[in-house]
């Protein structure tokens, strides 16, 4: 049986964007987040400053109404982030674009976000860092 060159491409691109999902559960729960005690302030910290080796978020997304070409305008997104995908709160979205970016790709966007956020975040930080998020309107 020969595999024709377009069902090459199909295969070649669906394992392309299989390769950034991760199948392992992530090091922190989101269980483990305490939304009650998060601080958004520190968590503006930490959006605008690289931890280790983790690039800023405020190197790819922009918190104006503009993208800024590589990631999407986070501008809003308090708003729009409990309706994106059915059936999960806005936390919960925000949580899985963070800690495992390619799972929900906005359309013209690829998977480009840094994976390893979670390595260099402890719970109470990326509480933080949602809570901040969560002010974004």
């Amino acid at each position: 049986m020969r595999i024709l060159p377009s069902a090459w491409l199909a295969i070649a691109l669906s394992l392309l964007l299989l390769s950034g999902c991760r199948a392992d559960p992530p090091r922190i729960a989101l269980a483990d987040l305490d939304f009650g005690l998060a601080d958004a302030g520190s968590g503006e910290k930490l959006f605008n400053q690289s931890n280790n080796e983790a690039p800023a978020c405020s190197a790819c997304h922009s918190l104006a109404g503009e993208s800024s070409g590589i990631g999407n305008s986070l501008a809003g997104i308090a708003a729009l982030a409990g309706g994106r995908v059915p059936g999960q709160s806005a936390e919960e979205y925000l949580y899985w674009s963070i800690l495992r970016p390619g799972q929900y790709l906005l359309a013209g966007y690829s998977n480009l976000m840094y994976s390893r956020y979670e390595e260099g975040l402890e719970p109470a930080d990326l509480a933080d860092l949602i809570a901040f998020l969560l002010t974004l309107d």
